[in-house]
């Protein structure tokens, strides 16, 4: 599985380093109303995070849903970055260091949760197949729209960040999942009308954050009359050529 990936180890031992913490995750409305939408609130659910630095999706998910929530994270300062998270919130967790393609987990986790993990490996099928196994009933999966007008912006002014990812589509996540027989209960593009900022995860413009500041602040204010375009119309569109993210829910076939 070594030869699959299109990141190195270095990559997240360094990526969140000086995060402030704590740090919950905040998603966009569009996600959270999804989430809501089709998956039980209880506390007597587990969920894991597959690449779970720095831990705000976990704390999300347990003070939203109550889930018991566990992660597993190979990248050791990573991890203890996870771990000092969420003993800050007072979060009860489970942070499992180690490298997610050997890990052979005691019980089936009711939740398989990911954010920004399949798409760094060249097979996401085979990924996919890994995180599927893993769960007793659901899968969520969260992958970067690389196409339309983000994937234009990534690929011309951070070409190292876009080449350490496999384009993923609607079409193509639905089926890697639909392969390991899980049933689609949502799978669309998510975000409505958002860029991702042109100024980060560039080398030029983490030398220069000024210049970093005055590029990204005209996105930012293009992404904040959209967010509130959509709150005010209550109208959050999906679409391959704006939107920043896809999501896929998708539930077990029990039979």
């Amino acid at each position: 599985m070594r030869n699959n990936r299109l990141t190195t180890k270095d990559k997240w031992e360094n990526v969140w380093t000086g995060i402030k913490l704590p740090h919950i995750q905040n998603p966009v409305y569009d996600i959270k109303n999804q989430l809501n939408t089709y998956l039980p609130k209880s506390d007597a659910f587990s969920l894991i995070e597959i690449g779970c630095a720095p831990g705000g999706w976990m704390a999300y998910f347990n003070k939203q849903f109550g889930y018991r929530v566990s992660g597993i994270e190979y990248a050791e300062a990573a991890a203890a970055t996870t771990i000092l998270n969420m003993e800050i919130l007072g979060l009860d967790k489970e942070v499992i260091v180690q490298d997610f393609f050997t890990f052979e987990a005691p019980s089936k986790y009711d939740i398989v949760f990911s954010s920004g993990f399949i798409e760094h490996f060249k097979d996401s099928q085979s990924v996919v197949e890994k995180i599927c196994h893993l769960s007793r009933r659901y899968v969520i999966t969260i992958v970067p729209n690389c196409y339309g007008i983000n994937g234009f912006i990534s690929r011309t002014i951070r070409p190292v960040v876009f080449n350490q990812h496999i384009a993923i589509d609607i079409k193509t996540l639905n089926l890697i999942h639909t392969n390991c027989g899980i049933k689609t209960l949502f799978c669309d593009y998510v975000g409505g009308v958002r860029l991702i900022l042109p100024g980060q995860k560039n080398n030029f413009f983490t030398k220069h954050k000024h210049i970093a500041r005055i590029v990204n602040s005209p996105v930012q204010v293009f992404n904040l009359f959209f967010l509130e375009i959509g709150r005010l119309v209550g109208f959050y569109p999906r679409t391959r050529l704006f939107s920043n993210s896809i999501i896929y829910i998708g539930l077990k076939d029990e039979n």
